[in-house]
């Protein structure tokens, strides 16, 4: 591989062809296709015991990586599904092995650095945005190993000042495209027009989230009904909090009468509580899957939802260390990323619902009528190569996105690129359709 930097699109899609951008005003894409620029997101931190668990020994020629995690290995959640990623990657270049921390607060981040370091490791994966700057420093220290921050927007590969040393770099694996295709399934078989949304802190990655699942489920609510749905948002600031996360869920439920409700919580409550209304209690409440399938959790609840898999990026730089071809990139995988197949497909063949690259659909529930079924799959296809974009008017029946003032965010012939979406100084407000107040600091 050469030395050179490549384009995002050429390493996703393994291909010479690069992705039309339109200009951008006011961080927005004006006329054109979403770009894939540097930003910043937030990744989950749980502080818990820390913990060791290490994989078999690596074979002479393999790579042996190190991982450490914010929350428990087994959340069901973020670190769940790194853990799984990690197994891919494992499994996916010969040789290899890794060891993993779990439960590591912020502030211990240089601690699980060192113990990685000092078990031998060739590269370590840091998975929670409070880790950046304890992995910048060692990076910057450890000239011969290499570091990926997951999350983050300091690496080799970033613009001044955010570059650091070559052997760092970055990568996120995005959900907003999947809450807006949720949205729709919410706004196909909602019966009160109200959904609800668990959120674990007021941050861009879970705004754009909320604002992209509420877009999706007005979209489709408008069209059968003629009304705009209702949402509300229920703010529980933690990650992993069964406790506030079921407390919520059932607000939301008996509160506001949301019969679909999403969520940001590292595990799977929401859609428990979902399938106990729908079980036992009597009231119809749909939820989704978060990060892994969660289907077996809420078998009569469960809608479809968003699952990440993290095994392809975590490949790629493992073959890069193999083949002793690193180069410092930053990865933002959307739908249709690192796939053999990166471009749409006909709706009749396309495979919303079933495993595909790093972020896809969990199974779509049959009770979504069929002319949804439908939309949704289109929209999954089209935003594979940017034909679609969440964030824009056709995103929102055509109209200007106007926040809850009623002040328009993003107006016709606009749609978001990825400084809008990440930036907490654009993505800070909520859509009209959202009645919660947004937290105001």
């Amino acid at each position: 591989m050469s030395r050179e930097r490549i384009s995002r699109r050429r390493f996703l899609s393994g291909a010479s062809r690069a992705a039309a951008v339109g200009g951008v005003a006011a961080g927005l894409v004006v006329g054109g296709l979403a770009g894939y620029f540097a930003g910043q997101s937030t990744a989950p931190v749980v502080t818990r015991t820390q913990t060791l668990a290490t994989t078999v020994t690596a074979e002479r020629k393999g790579v042996k990586a190190g991982y450490f995690y914010p929350g428990p290995a087994k959340d069901y959640g973020w670190s769940f599904a790194h853990d799984m990623g990690r197994k891919a990657a494992d499994a996916a270049v010969p040789g290899s092995s890794s060891s993993y921390i779990e439960l590591v607060p912020d502030p211990e981040a240089s601690s699980a650095i060192k113990s990685l370091l000092d078990q031998g490791v060739d590269i370590i994966f840091a998975c929670s945005f409070g880790f950046m700057e304890a992995m910048v420093e060692a990076a910057r220290n450890n000239p011969d190993k290499y570091f990926v921050h997951i999350s983050g927007y300091k690496s080799g590969a970033a613009p001044p000042p955010d570059t650091t040393t070559p052997n760092m770099s970055t990568a996120f694996a995005e959900f907003y495209q999947l809450y807006y295709l949720n949205g729709l399934a919410a706004g196909a078989v909602t019966q009160t027009g109200v959904v609800g949304y668990v959120g674990a802190f007021p941050i861009p990655e879970v705004v754009r989230h909320i604002n992209a699942f509420v877009l999706g489920a007005n979209a489709m609510y408008k069209r059968r009904t003629g009304k705009n749905i209702k949402a509300y948002v229920v703010w529980i600031n933690s990650w992993v909090d069964p406790p506030k996360a079921r407390e919520a869920a059932i607000a939301l439920i008996e509160d506001q009468n949301a019969d679909v409700l999403a969520f940001t919580e590292d595990t799977p409550t929401v859609l428990q509580v979902a399938e106990e209304y729908t079980t036992q209690k009597g009231k119809r409440v749909w939820s989704f899957s978060h990060y892994s399938d969660m289907t077996n959790f809420g078998p009569n609840a469960h809608l479809t939802g968003q699952i990440v898999n993290w095994g392809p990026i975590y490949t790629y730089f493992y073959r890069m260390v193999a083949t002793n071809s690193w180069e410092p990139v930053d990865i933002w995988t959307r739908l249709g990323d690192m796939t053999p197949w990166r471009w749409r497909r006909p709706v009749e063949q396309s495979l919303a619902g079933k495993p595909e690259g790093t972020v896809y659909l969990a199974p779509l529930n049959p009770a979504i009528p069929e002319e949804a079924v439908r939309e949704i799959k289109q929209r999954y296809e089209e935003m594979k190569e940017l034909v679609f974009e969440p964030f824009s008017p056709e995103g929102n029946l055509g109209e200007p996105i106007r926040d809850q003032d009623g002040n328009i965010r993003i107006d016709k012939g606009q749609r978001a690129d990825r400084e809008f979406l990440w930036s907490d100084k654009t993505m800070n407000f909520f859509v009209e359709y959202i009645e919660s107040p947004f937290p105001r600091g």
